[in-house]
């Protein structure tokens, strides 16, 4: 019998391969941070520590292309996007410390892993802090800090992006990745864009940013370069296949011709794109065109949660009203985008994503006995469980979360976390930097 650090058994098994394989009975061994057998049935493996997968999903873990590690949720709220940004978070965000950075880490991250987000990538201040939370939270983190040229301090700075690239780089292979981070064509200069892309070539890594978010965004860059952003880093040589950029709502055929000849991927923002009337992502065009499209909750400030259930659904329904064709974006896609091809859009499709004996240990259950999921129907019935998965589910029904071959959420609680003692910490940490940054927004 072979022997392996857990055994999961008894699940429905997701496994989000190329075949997009089911088994409705089976198990998956890990040994080590990797995935070392899987199939149906019983299992001919012993384990040291056995999980009883009954009536429960097993699938990979979920991977959010685009968020950022904010604390100050609920203060930013029924604003337009620039008056959001000028007169709340970018005040915020000029004062923020290491500090208030570790808190909102730590909230943020803890709310994805009880959620069943495995892998996320993040676009803010003070990245040191992040990539040391997610050090000892375990999670799998990209962080790309976000350099912001205009207004001065309310961002990081290429010089700042480039020591950090070289603090972590291969610090903590595979599970903490530094990346290239520019915020926006707005707020940023070309040049940066041109200094950040190369460096990521260099380095091997990739770089991430916001493109296209809204009209205004859009009329700003015509008006003084006579064309679209998307138009303008081709021209500089700013754009490839390592880049990353959210939202990408308004975007016409040229563009979306211009991404698909880059390789550049895209982060699919559905709540954050209606809350803040930015508009709909031409989604089903991109995917048309090839363009590699993940999914991203985007921050807790305009979202307000990090729950890729419920971006999953949302994400699903706005396609379908936009175009006003039901067959668009169906769930088999939209839970595609929020595993394998959310890693395709890391460069981390050849380690997680989808279970496959090989590959690491990135994977949740997710209760399927609960009511709102009921019934749940799999072999020779209609298949409905990756249908439940989009439409029916939500971060609550996770009661797993395994990384890198660590269990990270055991039964839905948080292993080696006090909740309490954690709220206590964030609760203060956020009034602390309210009052600080409340003297900057009255100014």
């Amino acid at each position: 019998m072979t022997q392996a650090d857990i055994l999961i058994k008894n699940g429905i098994i997701l496994a989000m391969d190329e075949s997009m394989t089911l088994i409705p009975c089976g198990y998956v061994a890990v040994s080590g941070d990797r995935i070392v057998a899987m199939g149906e049935g019983e299992p001919d493996v012993g384990a040291r520590r056995v999980i009883d997968a009954r009536r429960c999903v097993v699938m990979p873990g979920l991977v959010n292309t685009h968020t950022h590690m904010t604390m100050m949720r609920g203060v930013c709220e029924d604003k337009l996007l620039m008056d959001w940004l000028e007169q709340i978070c970018f005040p915020i965000d000029a004062s923020l410390t290491p500090d208030d950075i570790r808190a909102s880490a730590l909230m943020c991250q803890a709310e994805m892993l009880l959620g069943g987000t495995t892998t996320f990538i993040d676009i803010y201040r003070h990245p040191g802090a992040v990539a040391e939370v997610a050090e000892k939270t375990g999670i799998r983190a990209v962080i790309a800090p976000q350099i912001i040229d205009h207004p001065a301090g309310a961002g990081e700075t290429y010089a700042s992006n480039k020591a950090f690239v070289d603090e972590w780089l291969g610090r903590c292979p595979g599970r903490v990745i530094p990346w290239y981070g520019v915020h926006a064509p707005y707020s940023c200069d070309w040049q940066t864009y041109k200094d950040c892309h190369d460096a990521a070539l260099a380095s091997g890594i990739g770089i991430h940013t916001h493109l296209a978010e809204t009209e205004a965004e859009i009329d700003q860059i015509r008006e003084e370069f006579g064309c679209s952003p998307f138009e303008k880093l081709a021209e500089i040589g700013a754009m490839s296949g390592r880049m990353l950029a959210a939202h990408c709502v308004h975007v016409d055929d040229r563009d979306m011709d211009i991404m698909a000849e880059s390789g550049m991927k895209v982060a699919y923002n559905p709540s954050s794109n209606m809350k803040l009337a930015s508009g709909v992502a031409p989604i089903t065009k991109m995917l048309a065109r090839g363009i590699v499209v993940g999914l991203g909750t985007d921050s807790n400030l305009s979202n307000n949660n990090v729950d890729m259930f419920e971006e999953m659904r949302v994400g699903a329904m706005l396609q379908k009203l936009a175009t006003g064709d039901a067959r668009a974006l169906p769930a088999e896609t939209v839970v595609r985008m929020a595993t394998i091809e959310g890693a395709r859009c890391l460069g981390l499709e050849k380690e997680i994503g989808s279970l496959e004996v090989g590959k690491k240990a990135d994977l949740i259950l997710v209760d399927m006995g609960k009511p709102h999921l009921w019934p749940t129907f799999t072999g020779g019935m209609q298949e409905n469980v990756v249908a439940h998965l989009v439409y029916s589910a939500s971060a609550a029904d996770v009661r797993t979360t395994i990384v890198d071959g660590r269990i990270l959420v055991d039964d839905e609680q948080l292993v080696d976390c006090d909740l309490n003692a954690l709220f206590e910490y964030v609760q203060n940490a956020a009034v602390d930097l309210y009052s600080r940054a409340k003297r900057r927004m009255t100014k």
